[in-house]
């Protein structure tokens, strides 16, 4: 049997969570053994004991990042002792860098890159980085992916703005999010009616008003309420100490509400695995979801979603999925967005059967990539 390592996973986040599992899956249902290098291990082991985990090798702990600041050459040389004599890698027949969008300048990207190159050179593996986001990238940051590009077989680009970045490279192709490799659980009854979902972030990147994007979010809230619908907030990163926690921000938001508003508000603050989640979706009625992939579960769960963009990556997702105009601006005009919430709750009948029916396309694509890989990559 043919051995996979899936590495830089943070199923930590449900999103990301999404993303890794749900590729594990059509890995193993095609025959492969997966392991998957994650940050936070003791935590993800605890949550999803009967997936095969192993510790991320560029995670440290503080100690050992207090001194790779005094000599920073150092961290290099223990990543690559970790990544050479790891006998869980010695077996590996190929090297998927996770899915998600951490190929930016917002959190850092040598070091994930550099051990996926060492994968290569001690162990003779095959490279492919699956259904990711690109940019932005800073000038150094721009240079470092250059010069590790030429390490993948193949580099799998999630939008065509982050395809952009790479297009000049011969083995990169524009897919679209792999967390539509998920099954669909759209459930034939319908929704229920009554009960919103709002999932929030703080984003401290890109110059972003946290003051206008609470304005806005409150807004929606409002809106909500005086038509009828009941509202929680909730969110795909909560619950886990030592974690984001989206629940703070929602705090803070119910705190910005008149009295009247605030009875009709619930603040869920545990922590859900991404199955426990996704079988919690099905109670609400719509979603708005500031997290890309709140939106993506909720439409897997056959639910409209209307997504709040921090980043290009959630209007590109929608533009690909044909609802562009319900995806709005993290600090865009509140009156404007009113417009857009009303348009959509008006709608929301019509726009459940459009929705599933994009989400069954959407799928159906995740797919024919995922086949790519296999047939062009791993079974060449």
């Amino acid at each position: 049997m043919k051995r996979v390592i899936i590495m830089n996973a943070v199923p930590t986040n449900n999103g990301d969570a999404a993303l890794v599992l749900g590729l594990r899956d059509k890995l193993i249902n095609r025959g492969y053994e997966v392991l998957i290098s994650t940050t936070k291990f003791n935590t993800v082991k605890e949550l999803y004991p009967e997936v095969s985990w192993e510790k991320a090798d560029y995670e440290f702990k503080p100690m050992y990042l207090r001194i790779f600041r005094v000599f920073p050459w150092l961290k290099k040389y223990v990543m690559k002792y970790r990544v050479k004599h790891n006998k869980a890698y010695q077996t590996a027949d190929f090297v998927i860098g996770a899915p998600g969008g951490y190929i930016n300048s917002y959190y850092g990207i040598e070091d994930k890159l550099y051990c996926m190159k060492l994968m290569k050179k001690f162990h003779g593996v095959k490279l492919v980085m699956y259904s990711q986001s690109v940019g932005p990238l800073n000038e150094e940051d721009a240079k470092i992916l250059k010069e590790y590009m030429n390490q993948f077989e193949l580099f799998m680009a999630r939008d065509e703005i982050s395809y952009k970045h790479v297009k000049g490279f011969k083995n990169c192709i524009k897919t679209n999010d792999a967390a539509f490799l998920l099954d669909n659980q759209a459930c034939n009854q319908g929704n229920k009616k009554g009960t919103v979902a709002v999932s929030v972030r703080e984003w401290k990147y890109d110059d972003r008003s946290k003051e206008k994007y609470i304005a806005l979010v409150k807004a929606f809230v409002e809106q909500c309420i005086e038509s009828g619908k009941h509202v929680e907030f909730i969110s795909t990163c909560q619950g886990l100490e030592g974690y984001v926690d989206d629940s703070k921000m929602a705090e803070e938001i119910v705190s910005h509400l008149a009295k009247k508003y605030q009875d009709q508000v619930k603040v869920d603050k545990g922590y859900y695995t991404l199955y426990e989640l996704r079988k919690k979706l099905h109670k609400y009625e719509f979603v708005i979801g500031t997290r890309l992939h709140m939106c993506i579960l909720t439409m897997l769960a056959g639910i409209p979603a209307l997504n709040i963009s921090y980043e290009v990556k959630g209007k590109e997702c929608f533009r690909m999925l044909g609802f562009e105009k319900y995806s709005v601006d993290y600090n865009s005009e509140v009156k404007e967005s009113l417009e857009v919430l009303k348009d959509f709750m008006e709608n929301i009948d019509n726009l459940n059967r459009e929705y599933r029916k994009r989400i069954v396309a959407m799928n159906e694509e995740a797919e024919k990539y995922f086949e790519l890989m296999v047939t062009e990559i791993f079974e060449k």
